[in-house]
């Protein structure tokens, strides 16, 4: 039966008590700088990746390993046959593996977390090893030693340190392993081009094995932080997502507005950043802002959650209910007419009898009566369709004539004292352009408001504070005429001058909008220009904006025409 190898005990041989004291204070002195090295340059890196290169780095500088490898504790997910709860395994990551002999490096290679290997005992364990010969180990030991990656690299590892990484609630997040501790001196050490012999490795010691566990606990709270802040973030980013699905799921015809306006507004501020002429030659974007523009410009639209979804969604001048009412009423006056004039010429021929006038023939008399009705219907039925058209969003030229269609409605309202159209449905039907009525397109407008209302309850992170402002701007024009504070140039932010252009363009150019012809690119631009020529937007932007043709960015997210 083989020995359980205990916490911080060295296995393979005796330990060797001449070899820590043969270490130096001056060496001594070194480690402990490098440990607080470390945990400077660790309190400022917040990428996991990077965190594990410096450890790796680190400890291959501090214990004069040849090779060093970084292994990560996580679960993966694994696909079941039948459609029940998700299954999880535990397994390494073999994050890097570096060896500075061939400087090559393996990434991301999984294992599965069991005993066969020796970063999986430790993982499991909970416990460091030190081993001073790998190939040397007792068939009957616990410990296993891989020789695969030796096998495939040509590589001969010999000594061996392996640490557990522990978190502050004794998870063991991962495993730090240095390999072949090289003798000061030796050929190994002086020739990097020279296989590793035997002879050039000497054991780890106690030394190495205290200041590695110090490294592995500085490299688990940094990781621990970090994974915090990704989790954050993963956090802001889940919810800005959850957010754009639900302006999305109000307006269904405008869906991936807001993920283009986030490519093309990213993209801007990037080839703004890139500039080396010009007004904004000295602007630049640190990747905080660009993220903070990002969420900006996904949520600039979320304040129409605040606004009737029949309002957001109406693609012609009534509403469906409206114009049924109407066609039902258009009805209602032909059969109230067709009713009338019967009636009255019923009491004409009644008149004409009691006072013994002699009355023409009677089938004439009536085809009389039918014609002048079937001649108010066919009157009628014009109407219907010039209201048909009056309904619809485009500019009204040349089809028919709304006021003398208006004329003709009043009129024979009087006629038959009934109305034919209600004032608020006159008012809609004579609109030049577009589907909405005054109030209609300030209940649009006030989106933003809701919009800069809904973010500024977002405790957002200080590089993201700004967010609210930027969205709050974005339909500001330079000349004071935007909303809905009505800003000039000055006090409207750059990064919203970006993203209205963006805006513009895509709204413009989007096919998504059943109430709205989209228009070609070059199109789009000429219309862009003479916005910027007006003194509405900044002319130095929009020849960035096509010069460095950021409106092609979000070329591939747009929704394509039905055959």
């Amino acid at each position: 039966m083989s020995r359980k190898p205990q916490a911080n005990q060295k296995i393979g041989s005796k330990a060797n008590n001449e070899q820590r004291l043969s270490v130096s204070e001056s060496d001594r002195l070194n480690r402990y700088r490098s440990l607080i090295d470390t945990g400077i340059s660790l309190t400022r890196e917040k990428d996991i990746s990077r965190i594990l290169d410096i450890i790796i780095d680190r400890a291959l500088d501090a214990t004069g390993a040849d090779a060093a490898s970084i292994f990560l504790t996580e679960n993966i997910k694994i696909d079941s046959v039948a459609n029940t709860q998700a299954k999880y395994i535990p397994v390494l990551r073999f994050h890097r593996s570096t060896n500075r002999r061939s400087g090559r490096t393996y990434q991301n290679k999984i294992l599965e977390l069991e005993k066969s290997s020796i970063a999986g005992w430790v993982a499991l364990e909970g416990k460091a090893v030190r081993i001073d010969d790998c190939y040397a180990l007792s068939p009957d030991s616990e410990l296993k030693f891989n020789q695969e990656v030796d096998i495939e690299t040509g590589y001969n590892t010999v000594s061996m340190l392996a640490v557990p990484m522990t978190s502050s609630n004794e998870k063991v997040r991962g495993v730090l392993q240095i390999i072949n501790k090289l003798q000061p001196g030796s050929p190994g050490q002086l020739d990097k081009n020279k296989v590793i012999e035997k002879s050039d490795v000497m054991a780890f010691t106690e030394d190495d094995e205290e200041l590695m566990a110090a490294f592995a606990s500085q490299a688990s709270v940094a990781i621990e932080n970090a994974k915090l802040t990704e989790d954050i973030e993963n956090l802001f980013e889940s919810f800005i997502r959850a957010s754009v699905t639900a302006i999305e799921s109000r307006d269904p015809s405008t869906s991936g507005h807001s993920d283009r306006v986030a490519v093309f507004t990213v993209e801007f501020a990037r080839a703004v950043h890139q500039t080396e002429s010009g007004s904004f030659k000295n602007v630049f974007f640190t990747d905080a802002q660009i993220r903070e523009l990002r969420y900006a410009s996904l949520l600039h639209d979320f304040g129409k959650i605040g606004v009737r979804e029949s309002v957001l969604s109406k693609q012609l001048k009534l509403y469906p209910h409206e114009m049924e009412t109407i066609l039902n009423r258009l009805e209602t006056v032909r059969a109230k007419q067709e009713m009338t004039v019967w009636k009255n010429s019923a009491e004409e021929l009644l008149g004409l009898i009691d006072r013994g006038i002699k009355v023409e023939s009677p089938k004439e008399y009536a085809l009389k009566v039918a014609n002048k009705i079937d001649d108010f219907a066919k009157q009628l039925q014009q109407v219907r369709l010039s209201i048909v058209k009056a309904n619809q969003p485009q500019v009204i030229a040349g089809d028919f004539d709304i006021i003398s269609l208006m004329t003709w409605i009043n009129r024979t309202s009087q006629e038959i004292e009934q109305a034919i159209l209600t004032p608020d449905e006159i008012v809609k039907l004579s609109l030049p352009k577009g589907t909405l009525t005054d109030a209609e397109r300030k209940e649009i407008e006030s989106h933003v408001t809701h919009t800069y209302h809904f973010l500024r309850q977002i405790a957002w992170t200080e590089d993201l504070g700004s967010v609210p402002d930027i969205a709050y701007s974005h339909h500001e024009k330079m000349d004071g005429s935007g909303y809905p504070r009505g800003l000039v140039t000055e006090h409207i932010p750059l990064q919203s001058k970006l993203m209205t252009i963006a805006d513009i363009y895509d709204a413009l150019t989007s096919m998504d909008r059943p109430y709205k012809p989209a228009v070609q690119p070059e199109r789009a631009i000429d219309i862009l220009f003479m916005e910027g020529r007006s003194g509405k937007l900044d002319l130095d932007l929009l020849k960035i904006f096509v010069e460095a043709e950021v409106w092609r960015s979000a070329l591939g997210m747009r929704p394509q025409k039905a055959a």
